[in-house]
């Protein structure tokens, strides 16, 4: 029996026996030579639901007689202009001090036009 001071809720589980999957580990072979080594696929509509859709990166946690597999969130679409600047800041310094003097004559340019 419970005390006074027990601050637990009864809440209901995030996973319902409905919601539970079951595989069976098989093999797949390496190419170079043909060893086969534990594997199993998993496939359907229902990782789509569970937030993994096509393309989902997942870090898997690995512990023994268990994994977790946690969707990553997407990483924010990156703009050109952040692109471009990632991009010349692997540039020398000289090749930089060039792209901005470029830019600033472009940009001077259109000011005038």
């Amino acid at each position: 029996m419970t005390n006074v001071d027990c601050i637990a809720d009864s809440i209901e589980p995030e996973v319902f026996p409905a919601d539970n999957r079951t595989f069976t580990v098989s093999y797949a072979s390496r190419f170079h030579d043909h060893a086969r080594m534990p594997a199993f696929i998993m496939k359907g509509y229902w990782l789509d639901e569970a937030g993994f859709s096509t393309g989902t990166k997942v870090d898997v946690k690995v512990m023994k007689g268990c994994m977790i597999l946690t969707a990553r969130e997407p990483e924010p679409e990156e703009t050109e202009m952040e692109r471009l600047v990632r991009e010349v800041s692997k540039l020398s310094a000289r090749k930089q001090k060039q792209v901005v003097e470029f830019v600033g004559v472009i940009s001077a340019k259109s000011s005038k036009g």
